[in-house]
């Protein structure tokens, strides 16, 4: 299913709980959006090589080697 015809779903299924069963649904859901933010840490941690460009990068930063970065303005445009 596809995630606009999966989020109809879910939107039709809220409409029809209590109030106080949408609570719990809001609850489950963070809980959900938590640990879906945490796995994508944890992978990225556990990438050797991008640890080692965080550190490199970290390193460059202390010795004041900012003209290695691109600017963030350069960044976001090309998002």
């Amino acid at each position: 299913m596809q995630s606009v015809a999966l989020k109809r779903e879910a939107k039709k299924a809220i409409d029809k709980l209590s109030d106080e069963k949408i609570k719990v649904a809001i609850d489950f859901i963070d809980y959900l959006k938590e640990k879906e933010e945490m796995e994508a840490t944890l992978e990225i941690l556990s990438s050797s090589e991008l640890m080692a460009q965080l550190e490199e990068a970290d390193k460059a930063i202390k010795k004041g080697k900012l003209d290695e970065f691109i600017p963030w303005d350069k960044v976001k445009r090309d998002v």
